[in-house]
């Protein structure tokens, strides 16, 4: 064989080689997968879009490469913030999507951030949920039957309603999510009058003792919440429905104790999602609660301001007196009027000012946690 033909085939060789030793690309499974009919962020989380429209912008259209940070991510081009914009579109609540829009606050939306009454925002609710296709289908054909268990569930969606299989189950979690959130603002969609998440407690963390039980649903008013850390039991079931519940709502915010968590699942998990959630927080440090400290070192690693409360100054660590802490004592005349008033001022001064009630070392922001958090395949 010639020498030129050699180096001709020993080149061949080499490229052959050099392609079969080049990582392969992996295939794009998204290229041909159909569009998300139905959103992947429960209703609860989009509304967080027209919500940063109305506080940061006054309810003016927002670009998206500024609506992004309002919403606690850095660049328009995060899937999960593209995820989130979508899913406000799809429920009606904004409109103009992509990370390029300029995104305005539709009819819908800004009835359930800004509305007239309570019962505007009932309404407005009711339709975001219903103005995604699927749901509103699912919904209308359930009616007042129950919700079958998942297997049962997930094959109807996809035989009857053309669910892909492999988005059935996301499909179930957020159509269920959506029907207590509804619940809990007193909204019965045709689905829901059945749905059994909605009658469940569970026991909490925050005391060792606690066992799950059975309590008078207090009906839902505000969008933001503030989760409350406390012990359970005793005078302390008092405090909180008699002073803190009506404090927290005369500052406009929804007040949540782990107690009241009305779902299945990890109970640690959703004391985090009511956690990263919360606008404020409210920690009772009486009696040093170890269960009330886990929480709170979960609350300041999240980036959360906190208020404190104590009967005894003692109670609250050193290093934790320079921030905003509320001492009550039971035995002065009128300290339980005292003490609500006190939580509402101090819960407001938060709002306006955050930072303050935040350890210094915890003050940068942790990305959004939004649920369920799905992977972006279309």
């Amino acid at each position: 064989m010639a020498d030129s033909d050699k180096a001709t085939e020993k080149g061949i060789d080499s490229k052959k080689s050099s392609e079969h030793n080049k990582p392969k690309k992996k295939p794009n499974k998204t290229a041909n997968a159909a569009p998300w009919t139905f959103p992947k962020n429960i209703l609860e989380d989009a509304i967080s879009i027209p919500k940063a429209i109305e506080e940061k912008n006054a309810g003016n259209p927002m670009p998206a490469d500024q609506l992004v940070k309002a919403v606690g991510y850095n660049k328009p081009t995060d899937w999960r913030f593209l995820d989130l914009l979508r899913s406000a579109n799809l429920y009606g609540l904004v409109t103009g999507t992509g990370q390029n829009a300029t995104v305005s606050i539709a009819k819908i939306g800004q009835d359930v951030v800004a509305p007239g009454s309570s019962q505007e925002r009932q309404k407005a609710l009711l339709e975001a949920f219903r103005n995604v296709e699927d749901f509103k289908k699912v919904d209308d054909f359930y009616g007042n039957k129950r919700i079958p268990e998942d297997e049962y569930f997930l094959n109807t969606l996809t035989r009857q309603f053309g669910i892909q299989r492999d988005r059935a189950s996301t499909f179930a979690e957020i159509f269920r999510a959506n029907i207590s959130f509804l619940k809990s603002f007193n909204i019965n969609t045709g689905a829901s009058a059945n749905v059994t998440l909605g009658d469940l407690t569970v026991a909490s963390t925050a005391n060792a003792d606690a066992t799950a039980s059975t309590k008078e649903k207090r009906v839902r008013e505000f969008l933001d919440t503030c989760f409350v850390m406390m012990p359970f039991g005793g005078w302390f079931d008092r405090y909180y429905q008699e002073i803190y519940v009506q404090a927290i709502k005369d500052t406009g915010l929804e007040p949540v104790r782990a107690d009241e968590l009305f779902s299945t699942g990890s109970v640690m998990e959703q004391i985090w999602e009511q956690i990263t959630r919360s606008k404020v927080l409210l920690a009772d440090l009486t009696d040093k609660n170890p269960n009330v400290f886990y929480e709170l070192g979960l609350a300041h690693a999240a980036s959360k301001p906190v208020v404190f409360t104590s009967a005894r100054i003692d109670d609250v660590p050193f290093d934790l007196r320079h921030l905003r802490v509320i001492v009550y004592e039971t035995r002065e005349p009128e300290w339980a009027p005292k003490l609500r008033k006190h939580i509402t001022e101090y819960l407001r001064n938060t709002i306006k000012d955050p930072n303050k009630s935040i350890p210094h070392p915890f003050r940068v922001p942790v990305v959004n946690n939004t649920t369920p958090e799905i992977s972006n395949d279309g």
